[in-house]
């Protein structure tokens, strides 16, 4: 019966980094496809973004309908990344791994 346990653990650890594998790549291409789809005229790398693009994902005025849309995958993405995180850790304390 143990190994049974064992196993149903191994399985939901695994399918837990999977799924947060999954999510942080799901966040770095909303990410960028967001940073992409800014509004006319603002510079990425300028003062409006303080010389770093990503700060784009910060704000909503700065994108584009398109850009708001990527972003709003993008936190869902990071949610469920976090989520998965989260998850591990817990079936960590659970079967007694976290010291």
């Amino acid at each position: 019966m143990p190994h049974v346990v064992a196993g149903a653990v191994l399985v939901v650890f695994v399918a837990i980094w999977l799924t947060a594998f999954l999510a942080f790549l799901a966040v770095a291409v909303y990410g960028i496809m967001a940073i992409r789809h800014v509004r006319p005229g603002l510079n990425r790398w300028g003062r409006d973004t303080l010389w770093n693009p990503a700060n784009v994902l910060l704000s909503s005025n700065q994108l584009t309908d398109t850009g708001l849309r990527y972003r709003r995958k993008c936190f869902i993405a990071l949610s469920i990344f976090i989520a998965c995180i989260c998850g591990t850790l817990l079936v960590a304390a659970i079967t007694g791994q976290l010291r």
